[in-house]
């Protein structure tokens, strides 16, 4: 990196780093490397057939998945698992309104990698989810990474765009190729409802097993959402990967926070001050995004030194399936 340039996408202005670095630029449509990118419509320009794929997967119907033989990936999570898992047929997260969902798997031996971004860690978490579909396909001989990209709306601020540009721009970073498949983001996950634009599709999952994606709705999230919601008001910015396949674990923390000393005041505001302020997308959020937003914000005041009350010891929480398919805290934990 040599610096920070100024880009424009749609009006909005916002920092790049250099396109100095951009050496490899090894992520590819077909045959065809795609390049630079500084909006959808760029993209859209040289690969049209994006706008097409976009509308049919916006056209599935959204499946709803409950506790079996799912895992659930929250903001700036990670998680990957193979077709063998016994435990995790199902890869998804929701919720995603400028966020991105994005699905990168190995067609060899069938590996699959969910995360969520929001615009904090965007590299790093990249590299992390790059990184173990690596580990766990180093035996595969045939097969290539394929990347699946959906998220984002017509928002009034050009943040899902810009994050939009932003993952084209560190997916090129990498070493590998990797094949973009799918690119139903920003522009192409629009509608327009009453004059307010409007995300179409809020959640994703992959089947494992098949490499199916598709529009997706959740109704068991997994363990610990305040305490995971909460990482998203403290600084931290670090994607995790919180699944172990070949333990068959979902694992939380162990990880610090500062404490976020204006949780009480924020408490006390009604429920339209907290979704105005606190939400990069107040007009089209979830109807339970005040609710767990309190809910983070509580957790964050009963336990201001998490190293103490959540992580004593220095040890995560760590679960296992129950013989009812659920999430269960694990003993040793």
């Amino acid at each position: 990196m040599t610096g920070v340039l100024k880009k424009v996408v749609s009006g909005c202005v916002f920092e790049v780093f250099s396109p100095l670095y951009l050496q490899k630029m090894p992520l590819v449509v077909d045959d065809t490397q795609v390049g630079n990118v500084d909006s959808v419509k760029s993209l859209l320009a040289r690969f049209p057939h994006f706008k097409e794929s976009a509308a049919d997967l916006c056209s599935q119907p959204v499946r709803t998945l409950g506790t079996d033989r799912v895992l659930y990936v929250n903001q700036r999570e990670y998680a990957a698992t193979g077709p063998s898992d016994d435990v995790v047929q199902f890869i998804g997260s929701e919720d995603a309104t400028t966020c991105h969902i994005a699905v990168l798997r190995h067609t060899g031996c069938g590996v699959s990698c969910v995360a969520h971004f929001d615009g904090t860690g965007t590299r790093e978490g990249i590299r992390g989810m790059m990184g173990y579909v690596g580990e766990l396909s180093h035996n595969c001989t045939e097969g290539r990474l394929e990347l699946h990209l959906v998220g984002g709306f017509c928002d009034d601020r050009c943040m899902s765009e810009q994050l939009t540009v932003e993952l084209i721009e560190e997916f090129n970073r990498v070493k590998d190729n990797i094949y973009l498949k799918t690119a139903c983001v920003s522009e192409l996950n629009n509608v327009v409802k009453g004059k307010v634009h409007w995300p179409i599709i809020y959640g994703l999952a992959v089947d494992v097993r098949s490499g199916e994606i598709f529009p997706a709705k959740f109704t068991d999230k997994g363990p610990d959402q305040a305490l995971r919601h909460a990482r998203s008001y403290t600084g931290k910015h670090e994607m995790l990967n919180i699944y172990d396949p070949t333990k068959q674990e979902l694992n939380i923390g162990p990880f610090q926070y500062r404490q976020f000393h204006d949780a009480h005041s924020w408490l006390e505001q009604p429920d339209h001050i907290i979704l105005k302020y606190l939400s990069t997308s107040p007009l089209v959020e979830p109807p339970d995004f005040v609710e767990n937003t309190r809910a983070a914000l509580k957790f964050l005041l009963e336990h201001p030194h998490p190293g103490e009350t959540v992580f004593p010891g220095g040890r995560g929480k760590v679960y296992r399936r129950n013989t009812a398919g659920q999430w269960e805290l694990a003993q040793d934990s």
